[in-house]
C-alpha cells in the first residue's frame, strides 16, 4: 500500500514524494515520512488518500480488504 501511495503521489506531482542526494539522505526522509503536498489543482480527498497510504506505521495504512 505504501508503494501505491508513492505511485499516486508521483502521478499527481510529477516527482517522487521523497528525494535526496544519496541513499542515506533518502532513507532519513522516508523514515521521517514528511513530503510536500501534492499540487493544489488536486482535491483534498486525493491528498488524504495519498497521506494515508504513506503513513509510517503499516498498521495505520489502509489495506486491500
Amino acid at each position: 500500500m505504501w508503494s501505491l501511495g508513492c505511485v499516486l503521489y508521483e502521478m499527481a506531482a510529477l516527482r517522487p514524494p521523497f528525494t535526496a542526494n544519496d541513499l542515506s539522505g533518502l532513507y532519513k526522509k522516508i523514515c521521517i515520512g514528511i513530503f510536500e503536498r501534492i499540487p493544489s489543482q488536486y482535491t483534498n480527498d486525493l491528498h488524504t488518500v495519498i497521506s494515508s497510504l504513506l503513513k509510517l506505521d503499516p498498521k495505520k495504512r489502509p489495506d486491500v480488504d
